[in-house]
């Protein structure tokens, strides 16, 4: 069977109102969590590798974002919801995302290409902790609800919003785990509460999952507007700047090829 054959038989198997079955809702709910449980554990286990390459690994998660808030996100919210409206909304969750991050929640940089066991715990390093925390808390319920809008709006959706979730988990638990460390939390500790904020993404993938199956065309729209502002901003804003923070060739290769894998998927399913 051909690719495309492959997912029209997964959207006609979703019912009539085209949203994806809950058993791949489920399934998706646990692969968000292990994105980020692999960012732990690649950083316990090859933590001077993990380190080191965490610039290529943000890159290529940023191309992904970028370009499935662009070719996959914006377009299915516009036809829901009108293009005005659905840039709207998309402009809004941009704008809210910066002023959170610029004025309440510091943001959590990977940068660094030594060891994190050589980053200093000092005093004015311990308060991020808890911010940190509350900001990644925010940020795996916004990915949660991300993807379950995207699974009711239906199953290619939803594969896609699930895909761009992953993708950019592995970098965020490396990047947690960099700064919970810098800011003086012991390496296991740290381990079990970027584990815990994992399981946050898939039980938020849930609920709102069953919660938005026949919501209205409307709303599912601005839903899906405000999860590709989000999106654009986590990977234009956020991890972008990040993955050329040391304007090597290949973190832009890694960005560029993120972008292709969007680009063929869109293109593949029409």
């Amino acid at each position: 069977m051909s690719f495309d054959g492959t997912l029209h038989l997964i959207v006609v198997q979703a019912g009539s109102n085209g949203a994806a079955p809950p058993a791949a809702a489920i399934g998706f709910a646990l692969l968000t969590a292990l994105g980020m449980l692999v960012g732990v554990w690649t950083v316990r286990r090859f933590e001077p590798w993990a380190v080191r390459h965490t610039g290529e690994l943000i890159a290529f998660a940023a191309g992904l974002l970028v370009c499935g808030a662009l070719l996959h996100l914006l377009p299915r919210a516009v036809d829901l919801v009108g293009a005005e409206m659905g840039l709207v909304w998309a402009l809004v969750a941009f704008i809210v995302f910066y002023l959170v991050e610029a004025h309440f929640i510091p943001h959590v940089h990977a940068r660094g290409e030594s060891p994190l066991d050589e980053h200093p715990h000092d005093h004015d390093t311990q308060a991020v902790g808890p911010l940190v925390v509350v900001g990644l808390a925010i940020h795996s319920i916004v990915d949660g609800v991300s993807v379950g809008a995207g699974l009711t709006a239906g199953a290619l959706l939803g594969s896609v919003t699930a895909t761009l979730v992953i993708a950019h988990k592995l970098p965020v638990g490396i990047a947690a785990m960099s700064a919970l460390y810098h800011s003086g939390v012991p390496g296991q500790r740290a381990a079990l509460v970027t584990a815990v904020l994992a399981m946050v993404t898939p039980l938020a993938v849930l609920v709102s999952y069953f919660t938005f199956r026949g919501i209205s065309n409307e709303l599912l729209g601005i839903l899906l507007s405000l999860a590709g502002g989000s999106f654009l901003y986590i990977g234009a804003a956020d991890l972008l700047p990040e993955g050329q923070a040391h304007g090597r060739p290949i973190n832009t290769m890694m960005f560029l090829l993120g972008s292709l894998v969007m680009v063929a998927i869109k293109f593949a399913t029409h």
